[in-house]
């Protein structure tokens, strides 16, 4: 009797621990299974990297991370770290073998219209390489339809402009009116046509003159032509004089003229002072006086010369005979 409720309770265990291998087995393979919908390999390398937001956008678990276009893991957590000022932190799983920079940063960017979004990993160029659990910076790339409302603000104002002329052109053409809008557009036109033949006809009576003005444009192009090395020689020898004068001791020269300014204001200055012979002639007239009296005396002088020559020459032929002055003179 006891070793038949021995196996009963042998029988019982038995099937207790099956139910308990099979609902390990379950949960094992729901979660594996969970892992893999994730795009997350389980037996792959992980390694787990840190982003910080602001603002992260319409980012989510589960979104792709990739370098270039290839997927190197996936957003695996998204944590409100704090509420004042707003932090956001992400997790996110790498699951390739990489060496990142720590300079590195995430992208987190709109993948198409319909607000899909992706996360970019920008290499940064740091020799030092993250490890896993850094934190690597990160911000949030414009979307593609970013702009999209001045776009359609600017396109409504062109509409309203175009149903703005539409309406002002059904005005001109309404048979109510005073004036016939239909009949002012046809005068215009007539008189756009009336101006063309005005001017064919200018054209017509004037061909020889626009003929011989022609003529002459192709005669001073082609005289240009011919003048060009000469003009290409002029302009090399300004060209030449330029260069010279920009390799000149400008600032030498200039020296030298201030110099010479300088000297001729010394002498001036000297000249005004009655300084040296000039100076005295000019400032003082003792000089000019006896200079004066000294030409009074040289014209009194010839003057008596003149009138008595022989007082001073007395040349005589045959013997001198003396003559004196009369007492009166």
């Amino acid at each position: 009797m006891e070793k038949k409720n021995n196996n009963q309770y042998s029988v019982k265990e038995a099937k207790s621990i099956k139910v308990a291998l099979f609902v390990i087995a379950a949960a094992l393979i729901f979660y594996l299974g969970a892992t893999f919908l994730k795009g997350i390999n389980v037996f792959g390398k992980k390694t787990y990297y840190y982003a910080v937001f602001e603002d992260i956008g319409a980012l989510h678990e589960s979104t792709n991370v990739t370098l270039n276009g290839y997927e190197i893991g996936k957003v695996t957590g998204i944590e409100l770290l704090s509420s004042n000022p707003v932090r956001i932190c992400a997790e996110i799983l790498v699951t390739e073998k990489l060496d990142i920079p720590e300079d590195s940063q995430f992208e987190v960017a709109q993948k198409d219209v319909l607000g899909g979004m992706v996360v970019n990993l920008r290499m940064g160029k740091s020799s030092v390489m993250a490890h896993s659990g850094d934190t690597l910076g990160c911000y949030v790339a414009g979307g593609m339809l970013d702009g999209v409302g001045d776009l359609v603000t600017q396109l409504q104002s062109v509409v309203a402009s175009v149903d703005t002329i539409g309406q002002n052109i059904k005005l001109a053409f309404r048979s109510d009116d005073s004036i016939n809008g239909g009949m002012m557009i046809k005068n215009t036109l007539a008189n756009l046509e009336a101006t063309s033949q005005n001017l064919s006809k200018l054209l017509a009576d004037n061909g020889g003159k626009v003929n011989r003005v022609v003529t002459q444009l192709d005669v001073l192009t082609k005289t240009l032509s011919e003048a060009s090395p000469k003009i290409d020689a002029i302009v090399a020898n300004v060209d030449n004089i330029t260069d010279s004068l920009a390799q000149a001791n400008i600032r030498q020269l200039v020296n030298n003229a201030q110099s010479t300014i300088d000297n001729a204001n010394s002498v001036i200055a000297k000249v005004k002072a009655g300084e040296g012979t000039v100076g005295q002639l000019i400032q003082n007239d003792t000089l000019y006086r006896n200079i004066n009296q000294t030409i009074e005396c040289v014209n009194a002088l010839i003057k008596d010369i003149k009138e008595h020559p022989t007082d001073y020459l007395n040349v005589t032929v045959f013997g001198r005979k003396e003559r004196k002055r009369d007492k009166n003179q």
